[in-house]
């Protein structure tokens, strides 16, 4: 390998305006990073995303020309969750294709791998190239990640070949990351090392308003562009039929337009309206084993059961407890750190056998029983084929070797 410095003499460089995927929001060429707590509905407004650019119903360069759009989801099905959520969105699917995983071929065999950054980036450029997407999806990065997402060089590693590509192909690359558990400043609530905020040149988080339900879409970050919206939308449960007859229920976002709410407002809002009894609310949460509800919490403490309800949504929206499924609560596993993410988790789109649960009700399903969750919390081993642990290799059956 040899390496040479370049240099531009600047004389010779003439000014470009900057492109626009989705106007003030999504720029071209570079990478952008949507953050926020899980199931929250992040999937959920990226398929509203990819529905407005395959109709070119979207302010932008392509208003008014349809583009395709690819996706790579390290924790939804295909079949069972992104298929059904681009549906209701009213995505035109025929211009969205999933880079659902990697055919590896050895000499004592072939299996299916997921895609990962550090050994498939030349493999998902060619399938950018040939697909003629204007937008790639990455639903989390981490699932595509190999190393330590609180490393800043392993980010680096990973990501600044990805920034390389979005330049090249004059495309926007749009990246799902986590929030950080507890308060704090928005803009230090990305899970992960800081290099994820430096890459991105725009940056967008997304929060609950517990006082109306509805998300708030905050542009937190932008290079290039003076504007940084926020937007409010709500998400509607939607019934679509399936291949036997029965119905699933997803989440659709329905835009309600700008909000002079912003994500920092509703962290600013939990810290303050908690306030006294945030204590004496996380430690009766944490005392419940199998978790609680709002009408056991008001009862417990002695408030109305509206406001335990409010009090349990905006602590677990601010990372103080887990919001386990609708309507319950449970303690955080480690309430004193939060443990690193660990990369390189698998994708469960290319193994079916590992499908998460149809979501039942307004919020995304992700995280509900991907595969990247049952490793969360444990090393990453890999089989003697390439495939991580969890994974369905068609030659160990996904047994770490």
């Amino acid at each position: 390998m040899s390496r040479e410095l370049l240099r531009t003499s600047l004389a010779s460089v003439e000014i470009e305006r900057q492109g626009w995927c989705v106007q003030d929001q999504i720029p071209l060429d570079v990478i952008t990073i949507l953050a926020g707590m899980a199931g929250i509905a992040k999937s959920t407004i990226l398929a509203w995303y990819v529905a407005g650019l395959t109709r070119g119903t979207l302010p932008g360069d392509f208003h008014g020309t349809p583009v395709p759009v690819a996706i790579i989801a390290g924790e939804d099905d295909i079949s069972r969750m992104l298929v059904p959520r681009l549906k209701v969105a009213g995505a035109d699917l025929n211009l969205v294709t999933a880079l659902s995983g990697v055919h590896v071929v050895e000499e004592d065999g072939d299996w299916i791998t997921s895609p990962n950054l550090s050994d498939d980036l030349a493999s998902i450029r060619n399938a950018l190239i040939d697909t003629g997407a204007r937008l790639l999806i990455i639903d989390p990065i981490i699932s595509l990640m190999r190393g330590d997402s609180h490393r800043l060089e392993d980010v680096r590693r990973n990501l600044d070949p990805l920034a390389s590509m979005a330049a090249e192909l004059d495309i926007a690359i749009v990246c799902v990351a986590h929030f950080n558990k507890g308060g704090g400043q928005a803009s230090d609530k990305v899970s992960g090392s800081h290099a994820f905020r430096d890459i991105a040149r725009s940056m967008m988080l997304l929060a609950v308003d517990d006082e109306t339900d509805n998300r708030i879409l905050t542009v937190e970050k932008s290079n290039y562009s003076p504007v940084k919206p926020s937007l409010a939308f709500r998400v509607d449960s939607v019934d679509v039929p399936t291949r036997s007859g029965e119905l699933t229920t997803v989440g659709r976002a329905v835009m309600l337009g700008d909000s002079s709410l912003t994500v920092q407002d509703i962290l600013n809002r939990d810290v303050s309206v908690l306030g006294e009894r945030s204590s004496d609310l996380i430690d009766y949460v944490n005392r419940q084993p199998e978790g609680t509800r709002a009408e056991e919490v008001a009862a417990a403490l002695d408030i109305p059961v509206n406001q335990a309800r409010t009090y349990l949504s905006r602590a677990a929206s601010s990372g103080r407890i887990n919001r386990a499924e609708r309507g319950v609560y449970t303690a955080l596993r480690n309430t004193n750190a939060t443990p690193p993410d660990l990369v390189g988790s698998v994708a469960s789109v290319a193994n079916s056998v590992f499908s998460p649960p149809n979501a039942t009700d307004a919020t995304d399903a992700t995280g509900h029983g991907g595969v990247a969750n049952t490793v969360a919390s444990q090393l990453v081993d890999y089989c003697l084929h390439g495939v991580t642990t969890g994974s369905r290799c068609s030659k160990c059956g996904g047994v770490a070797a």
